[in-house]
């Protein structure tokens, strides 16, 4: 009987090389809002707007669609903010692809709660756009990111927490006419679940094995929506001074050098995703290929087989 495996399809991120024993071919390519032009040689996934930081509307297109331009608060992107903003995504993400090759996966973002203000709300403003990329770029893959981080002020994302994942999956479950995969990033959902305190110590709060034991709980949780994950984003935390740097370091300086916690965590998710399908890997880290090396190995430890063939 054949063993069935946690695959993953490696992503190349900010051209940074993988171990020398893993193929990799596929290119995270950014389209967010100032992007003026695209032109790509290779396979990739296009990597749109996260709304994270304020940055001016700055690309010729961008000021053709007015929805566009006018959802924004503080420069920072107000995504999926209504049906008619949904069209004009659509015509922005073809002047991008323009006469290149479809991307394999078309990564986008979650709204924010002030104006979106349920996860069904989101889908129905999403399939708007979902039915035209669709006839048009049939073969990519549409995955949506979890979100924490951001300077926007006046609400949450909308897709953040474990709460928020598990209760998007039911509603994916109900709509079974769209093909939309979650892209977990899984750092920013340990953010998203810390109690923010001010020891620098330990950035997971006072209790960091509690933390990992939800994650924990969440993955079993999740074991019966595996279908609707897509991928996932692994990146580290590094401490400097009196601060943790995010997308720095690897998954030993991100659980503080406690191995019991990182192999926890680690086992809990190759365990979870153990259905010999193929899931796309982002590994996020800015810090340079040793502390990619390094992330990439303690997974392969805990049971991920890096596919060779990624078409």
């Amino acid at each position: 009987m054949k063993k069935v495996v946690s695959k993953l399809i490696p992503v190349i991120y900010k051209n940074m090389n993988y171990p020398s024993n893993i193929k990799a071919n596929i290119h995270e390519v950014s389209g967010n809002f100032y992007k003026e032009k695209l032109i790509v040689k290779f396979p990739y996934s296009l990597h749109t707007e996260p709304s994270s930081v304020p940055k001016k509307f700055n690309s010729k297109i961008v000021k053709e669609f007015k929805h566009i331009k006018k959802a924004q608060k503080g420069n920072i992107a107000q995504l999926w903010y209504n049906k008619e903003w949904a069209k004009e995504f659509f015509l922005y993400i073809k002047w991008l692809i323009g006469s290149n090759i479809p991307p394999k996966v078309l990564e986008i973002h979650p709204p924010f709660k002030d104006y979106c203000g349920s996860l069904e709300k989101f889908l129905s403003i999403f399939k708007v756009f979902y039915k035209k990329f669709k006839r048009e770029y049939p073969t990519t893959t549409i995955v949506i990111e979890n979100r924490f981080g951001t300077r926007y002020k006046d609400g949450k994302f909308i897709l953040s927490t474990r709460s928020d994942i598990l209760e998007f999956c039911d509603v994916l479950k109900n709509n079974s006419d769209i093909n939309l995969k979650i892209v977990l990033d899984y750092p920013q959902i340990f953010s998203a679940e810390t109690i923010i305190e001010k020891k620098v110590e330990n950035w997971m709060g006072s209790n960091p094995l509690q933390l990992v034991e939800n994650i924990i709980k969440f993955n079993l949780d999740l074991k019966k929506y595996r279908k609707f994950i897509g991928g996932f984003h692994m990146w580290g935390k590094l401490r400097s001074g009196n601060r943790w740097i995010p997308h720095a370091g690897d998954l030993d300086t991100f659980f503080s050098d406690n191995k019991i916690l990182k192999k926890k965590f680690l086992s809990s998710v190759s365990s979870t995703f153990n259905d010999g399908i193929a899931r796309y890997f982002v590994p996020e880290v800015n810090s340079g290929e040793n502390n990619l090396h390094s992330i990439v190995k303690d997974m392969k430890k805990t049971g991920f087989i890096f596919t060779k063939n990624n078409t």
